[in-house]
Order: structure tokens, then sequence, then C-alpha cells
């Protein structure tokens, strides 16, 4: 029974640190993105991330400027993550650039041609606007130039919500003409995952299999009732059914694996997943006598700390009902029942109370 529980409890925590790793390793890459997608369109027009209402270009940085703009297009299907989709992972449609110019010897007359740019196809640009280009070249481009506009296609919708002094709710759908499609000859494969989910997928299936053996042995020891069983090894079976959930995460995640995308279920399964994971693993404080006392405080606690917040539960979705309806058409901290309940825990806890408050509407005077 000793070397059980150890065995146990040994591979449990090397579970659930890989779970953790993952959850950190992935969230550390998705994290730029995540926090700041919507950002991502701004981003691509203005050719960086700082903020460009409006600029004087030189001739160098104005050529600097669109192949960057390009570049960005072109980085899309790899950084657009979350609610952002933008074309398929297969390929992405080629964006156009139609330059408008003027005859040297009549500036009156104009004259139009329609460039199909690819990435890394210097070819394609026009010539003075390729980056090897003399500066002669490149002037003479300028000094004929009328004006240039370069179409792509970002087909989207797009929901974001930002926590903190500006709260936006925002859906938008923008459709541009469609230009050829590039057939991509490579897709994105993040191979480095794949051993990491067989490898999660097997350390949770063994854990599986010791903790319904050892499940299935109290039933036949204990009791032939099914119902007292559950009662009374109520964690083991919490156990199980977070195992069960755990590998088909991982299942579904390894069959994701060849397109990196964020998937919102998935993400949520996982959360819970790793929550039941690290709930359980409090159960072998009761093995160990000299954390007996705290696992039997948390045992006998636990129950009473979630009866009390069902008790509360019907009065804090009254309160942000009365919140939302109140303040959520001229507030943007109430907009919705998700900004609300956010809102109101943050002042439950004593968080933004002033700003909270100056923000709020005077309906009337008392």
């Amino acid at each position: 029974m000793q070397m059980s529980w150890i065995f146990r409890a040994v591979v449990h925590t090397l579970l659930v640190v890989g779970m953790t790793y993952h959850a950190v390793d992935v969230d550390s890459h998705l994290l730029p993105y995540s926090r700041n997608l919507y950002n991502e369109l701004w981003r691509l027009l203005n050719g960086d991330d700082q903020d460009q209402p409006l600029n004087l270009f030189t001739i160098r940085r104005g050529v600097d400027h669109v192949h960057l703009v390009l570049a960005n297009y072109f980085s899309l299907p790899d950084v657009a993550l979350g609610k952002l989709h933008v074309a398929p992972f297969a390929g992405i449609p080629l964006p156009y650039l139609t330059v408008v110019f003027s005859s040297p010897s009549d500036p009156d007359h104009e004259s139009s041609r329609t460039y199909i740019l690819d990435k890394g196809n210097e070819q394609a640009w026009p010539e003075g606007l390729r980056p090897s280009a003399s500066s002669s070249v490149t002037r003479e481009f300028f000094d004929t130039l009328k004006h240039m506009t370069l179409a792509m296609e970002v087909q989207f919708k797009y929901n974001f919500s930002t926590q903190g002094q500006i709260q936006l709710h925002m859906a938008v759908t923008r459709q541009l003409p469609t230009p050829p499609s590039r057939l991509s000859t490579t897709a994105r494969s993040p191979t480095d995952y794949i051993w990491r989910y067989v490898g999660l997928i097997v350390l949770s299936g063994g854990y599986l299999i010791l903790e319904t053996w050892a499940f299935l042995g109290n039933v036949v020891n204990d009791t032939p009732s099914w119902r007292v069983v559950l009662v009374q090894n109520l964690s083991g079976a919490f156990v199980v059914v977070t195992n069960v959930i755990t590998i088909a995460c991982f299942l579904h995640a390894w069959s994701e694996a060849p397109v990196l995308v964020y998937v919102e279920p998935l993400s949520w399964t996982y959360a819970v997943a790793s929550m039941g994971q690290w709930l359980s693993l409090l159960r072998f404080l009761s093995f160990n006598p000299r954390t007996y006392i705290l696992g039997l405080t948390l045992k006998r606690g636990a129950p009473q700390v979630v009866e009390f917040l069902i008790g509360v539960c019907p009065l804090f979705v009254g309160y942000v009902l009365f919140g939302t309806i109140m303040f959520g058409a001229t507030v943007p901290r109430f907009a919705g029942m998700a900004a609300t309940a956010t809102t109101l825990f943050a002042l439950a806890n004593g968080d933004e109370i002033r700003d909270t408050f100056v923000s709020l509407p005077w309906h009337g005077q008392v």
C-alpha cells in the first residue's frame, strides 16, 4: 500500500508538471498574439507596431514601408490566432499593386499597370520599388508616380474585449476583392509538439490504468454497491474522469498538430483538465502523517466552501444582470455579462473602484 500510493503520487506529479510546462510554453508563444490580436490589422496597415496617424515618407522609407506591409501580410497565417482567421493555411491570396504614373513627355497623360506580388519574388515588383534598385532608378520611378494602390484580401470575423480603462466589444467583417491565390508547397507543422503530446498521452494513460485498477480494487474489496463506492471513493472517480478528459484533450491536440491554431473549446478543456489534475493532487496529503491534518481540513472544508459559493451564486448573477441592464448601453465596463462580472469582481476586491464609479452616468439627481 505504501509503495502503491508513492508510485501513483510520483506519476501524478510528473503528469501535472508536464501539463503545466506545456501550458506555460505554449502560452509564451501565443501571448504576444492573443493579447495584442486586435492590433494585427493596424500593424499590417502601418507597417510596424507604432501608431502612425499621419507621416511624411522619404523615398527610401516609402519603399521599405510597402515591403514591410507585404511581409506582414504573408506572415498573418502564422501569427493571426484565436478569433482572427486570415485565408486558409494551405495558401493565401496574392496581393496586387496598381501603379498610376504620368508620361515624362506629357505630365497630363496617365497610365497604369498592375503587378501581382508574391513572397520573396523581387522581380514581381516595379523596378523602382525593388530593394536592389539604384537611387537614380528609384528617384525616376517616384518622379513619374501619381499614386499607387496595394490591394490585399483580409477577410475575417473579429470579436475582442480588453479589460482596463477602455473596453470594447466589436464585430467586424471585412471583405476585399479576391486576387489570385498562391498554392503553398509547404504547410506550417509544429512537429516539436507531437512527441510531447505522445509522451503526455502515454503518461496520462498509464496513470489512468493505475487509478482505475485502484478504484476497481476498492469496488471488489469494500462493498458491491456502486453507489456506496462512488460516495466513499469520490476522489478516485474524480481522478479517473479527469484523466479521461486529459487523454481526450491531448488526442485532439495531437490531431490538430499539423496546424498551429488556437481552438477555444480545446483550450477550455485543457484548462479544466489541468485544474482537475492539480486538485486531485491534494488527496495524496492524507497518505503522509505530516500532512494528514492539512488534507483532512481540506477534505472537510471544501464541501462547505462549495455550498457557500452555490448560495452566493444567485446573488452575484442578479447583481451582474442589474449592472448589465442598467449601465450596459453607456458604460463599456458593463457591456456584457462577462465584462460586468469582471468589473464587479474587481470592485469586490477593492480594485478600480473610483474609476468605475466615475465612468457611471448620472441618470438623475437624488
